[in-house]
């Protein structure tokens, strides 16, 4: 279709989850000063959370970037890649950064039950406000991902779909790398392919690709058992040429799944791994558990009422979806009964 990268079982109604994270952490944990490439949804199940905003785009050449030459004021989608700003939220040295005086910021506090949207390239620090127990989880995907009311039209509204069964490209297995900021293997396809023509060739070739993914401080270039990893991960992919002996053709790189890129990508980050990555792999989701998740689709798919997905003005959602208590301080409003709110 006209998707970029189409999906892989032809479900084009089905947004690609970049990331699904959990977050459990106790004591006052906090986050740096940051922008992520993706759109986030960020959802608080317990705890209490403070969060800052500050619109990069207005203030972008008066920031003290750590990497430096990544945000692209102009050309967002195409930044290259995520930064943070030099900063200890928790002391803040106003003669240093005296421009931060002037700068216009968003703060926020999230309540367990509360769920934030996160524009993707804005920058935000988020921290724990107390030492219990915090549990959250944040779906992350692409901004490129566009809505498709022809494609939506065949999505099984009138019941939720289990987040396993959705397809998240950094799926994370339980073992191996923790799939959390690495490069987003389109973009690695891409490389590849400028690799291919920049060097006037028509096939990607073992040594081409072992080059690609040995750069820097990425895990392939530092790992002892590189070669035989390397060597692995090629036979992957050629699997899917038509002639492996010559490698594998630049049309045959979408032949690959996205989900078996991942795996390159992770591993080949120049930017090197996080901490408790070192000399990891990573195990990206299999064809059989692929199978299954394409099977709990296919069984709402089969059970769905066409009418959910229609527009008709006369539906109407059942009221109240939501109520939230607020809570009075004691003190002030003793014996009263707390506000509540419907939304």
């Amino acid at each position: 279709g006209d998707h970029e990268y189409p999906h892989e079982s032809g479900l084009e109604w089905m947004t690609h989850i970049f990331e699904a994270n959990l977050w459990m952490a106790t004591g006052k944990t906090r986050s740096q000063f940051h922008y992520d490439k993706e759109w986030n949804v960020n959802c608080l199940l317990s705890g209490r959370k403070r969060w800052f905003f500050i619109n990069n785009f207005d203030y972008d050449s008066e920031l003290q970037w750590v990497r430096g030459n990544k945000f692209r004021k102009d050309d967002p989608l195409n930044n290259a890649w995520t930064d943070w700003v030099f900063l200890d939220p928790d002391n803040v040295d106003l003669i240093v950064q005296h421009k931060l005086r002037k700068m216009d910021y968003y703060e926020l506090y999230q309540e367990a039950g509360d769920c934030i949207f996160i524009p993707y390239a804005m920058l935000h620090q988020v921290e724990k406000l107390d030492d219990s127990l915090q549990v959250a989880v944040s779906w992350m995907f692409l901004p490129e991902t566009i809505y498709d009311e022809e494609a939506c039209a065949k999505a099984p509204l009138d019941e939720d779909l289990p987040l396993a069964a959705m397809d998240t490209m950094y799926m994370y297995t339980g073992k191996g790398i923790i799939p959390q900021g690495y490069v987003d293997p389109l973009n690695f396809v891409d490389q590849l392919k400028r690799e291919v023509s920049e060097r006037r060739k028509e096939y990607l070739t073992k040594e081409m690709f072992e080059e690609v993914v040995s750069q820097g401080d990425a895990i392939l270039a530092t790992v002892k058992d590189r070669k035989r990893r390397m060597n692995k991960m090629w036979k992957l992919l050629v699997s899917y040429a038509e002639n492996p002996s010559k490698g594998l053709h630049w049309r045959e790189f979408r032949k690959v799944p996205l989900r078996v890129w991942c795996k390159p990508a992770a591993e080949g980050d120049a930017e090197g791994p996080l901490p408790c990555d070192h000399g990891q792999e990573y195990y990206f989701c299999n064809d059989t558990e692929f199978q299954l998740m394409g099977s709990a689709v296919k069984e709402r798919l089969e059970r769905r009422n066409p009418a959910s997905n229609s527009r008709d003005d006369t539906w109407k959602p059942r009221q109240p979806l939501h109520r939230r208590t607020y809570v009075s301080a004691p003190e002030k409003y003793k014996g009263k009964k707390p506000k509540t709110a419907e939304l």
